[in-house]
């Protein structure tokens, strides 16, 4: 009986199996991933998170300023809990003539962005801004943002929004 000359080689294993292991924990990762986004997190955001109407008033004295003077349809809000913290936000109309002046008239560090006047009031085509580090009161904002939008030659529509960061 003839030897063979050659011994054939065993034929590599494919590597398919570390591959289709790999997939499977990628698939597994993104898959726990996406439920922790979906139970998780939204629990931990819509927990406790309480959103309420509130007096435009209670909202400026809670940042240490005063409503102005003859402000109408006023409409103001305070969310709190969750991821939200604690902010406020609003809009009510003003006398165009009284934008400026009560603008100016609000404490806390100013934020002085370029083209701001010496109040530190941002003049624009359409109306006014503001921003305000940190205000006076009890709200513990670190920042409020005022934006005065110019609805017709007497009035003004002021919205407000406070950030806590």
């Amino acid at each position: 009986m003839p030897i063979a000359t050659e011994i054939p080689a065993p034929t590599p294993r494919p590597k398919r199996r570390k591959a289709l292991w790999l997939i499977a924990l990628a698939a597994a990762a993104a898959l726990g991933g996406l439920t922790y986004a979906l139970t998780g997190v939204e629990d931990t955001v819509d927990e406790g998170l309480q959103e309420r109407p509130m007096a435009c008033s209670e909202a400026m004295y809670a940042m240490g300023w005063v409503l102005p003077d003859h402000a109408s349809d006023q409409r103001c809000t305070e969310l709190s809990g969750g991821l939200a913290g604690h902010t406020q936000s609003g809009t009510f109309r003003i006398a165009r003539a009284d934008a400026r002046p009560w603008l100016a008239s609000l404490s806390g560090e100013r934020n002085r962005p370029g083209g701001a006047g010496s109040d530190s009031v941002v003049e624009r085509k359409e109306g006014l801004a503001l921003g305000i580090l940190r205000p006076p009161g009890s709200l513990q904002a670190d920042e409020v943002r005022v934006d005065v939008r110019w609805e017709s030659e007497d009035t003004a529509v002021v919205t407000f929004e406070t950030f806590d960061y």
